[in-house]
């Protein structure tokens, strides 16, 4: 497998391997607020939006389950591979 494929298939992975934990997080929030609505019989759409938000707030500001590091590895990992994507052939 050429190596820019090998990238490829690493900054997708990465990417997942970032932002799962986020994605799992917001839909664990997003269920139990819509048990809740649906139990109280709760029809407004801010109540269903804002746990959501003040999720995101938090998970920024704790840094993202660690989201950011590993963005920091691959771009590292990436660019200590720059020269032999450079030389290689692309055909």
């Amino acid at each position: 497998m050429p190596l820019y494929l090998q990238l490829l298939h690493m900054a997708l992975a990465t990417e997942l391997e970032a932002v799962t934990p986020i994605v799992v997080v917001l839909l664990v929030i997003g269920l139990a607020t819509a048990i809740f609505q649906s139990a109280l019989q709760i029809e407004d759409a801010t109540f269903s939006l804002l746990p959501k938000v003040f999720a995101m707030i938090a998970i920024g500001l704790t840094g993202g389950f660690g989201a950011l590091q590993v963005f920091e590895h691959f771009a590292v990992l990436f660019i200590s591979h720059a020269p032999m994507l450079v030389h290689q052939t692309w055909s």
